[in-house]
């Protein structure tokens, strides 16, 4: 099978898996905050920014969410206990489609910490061994990328365009060794649309929209398709699954954005490739 055609064959799985009704549940964050890791949407598994991280690592980082949300899951505030106010962004969306969302004030919203709930138990691991895919290892260092991990104690896994680096939990938090590489191989396709690369517009500042979106279905693809390619895993997987089509939904649940995505994915997928065939073709000359 040529690498083009197990991208096609993975795209479809996802693509019928969702079709079908096959994919259930809600995706599960592939590492363990801990108590006091970055705060984290308990619910959504979205890390929170700006001013309302900030206000939430003063009160103890970890997950948080709102009365309804933890209700959600099954969770009940206990009574008495006191919500910590963070800032909800008022969306103004342009009706033609031509424009970016904008951001147009703020509105207040109350959160409980996990420790705050009943019903629910967080998600804390203990360290523990882990083993090195050589293979995988190899391929991203010859990347090039800056990846740091656990920056200034921040546990979460994402790529900053302005800065150009990517921040992962340290390894030891991982479920296991495909988590890792599933998730680090996600951020280093996000890597790929750089301006000084594939151009993705990934600094235009767009705000939980469409473009966003997409941007995840194109990373979470190329993470699949590399997986695959290294060995990692064989491409579908069921929480890859989930995270794809948690994203459909923002995109009006059309499994056919997948296939549009998949072709900008095939393309971080072949960049990032070409970086280690490069690599084995100077050892080659070298060693001639």
């Amino acid at each position: 099978m040529t690498k083009l055609d197990a991208t096609q064959v993975i795209t479809q799985q996802f693509i019928d898996a969702i079709e079908s009704g096959m994919v259930s549940g809600k995706w599960v964050r592939p590492w363990a905050l801990g108590p006091n890791g970055f705060p984290t949407n308990a619910v959504t598994g979205k890390q929170y920014s700006g001013t309302n991280a900030v206000m939430l690592l003063i009160a103890g980082g970890g997950e948080w969410a709102t009365y309804k949300q933890w209700q959600s899951i099954g969770a009940q505030v206990r009574k008495g206990e006191k919500a910590t106010k963070i800032l909800r962004p008022i969306i103004k969306k342009d009706p033609s489609g031509l424009e970016d969302d904008k951001v147009i004030g703020f509105t207040g919203a109350s959160v409980f910490a996990a420790d705050q709930v009943d019903g629910y138990t967080a998600q804390v691991i203990e360290p523990k061994q882990f083993n090195d895919h050589a293979l995988a290892e190899a391929f991203v260092a010859a990347t090039g990328a800056d990846i740091r991990h656990n920056v200034d104690g921040d546990r979460g896994a994402y790529y900053v365009p302005s800065a150009d680096f990517i921040n992962m939990p340290t390894k030891e938090l991982f479920h296991g060794e495909t988590e890792y590489y599933s998730t680090l191989l996600h951020e280093l396709s996000h890597w790929t649309g750089h301006e000084s690369r594939l151009d993705r517009e990934l600094n235009t500042g767009r705000f939980g929209n469409e473009a966003y979106a997409f941007e995840e279905l194109v990373a979470e693809l190329a993470s699949t398709f590399l997986c695959a390619h290294l060995g990692v895993h064989q491409g579908y997987q069921d929480n890859h699954a989930r995270y794809l089509k948690s994203w459909l939904r923002v995109l009006q649940n059309d499994s056919k954005a997948l296939m549009t995505a998949a072709s900008q994915a095939e393309r971080a997928y072949k960049f990032l490739c070409a970086f280690s065939e490069k690599a084995v073709d100077n050892a080659e000359k070298d060693a001639a």
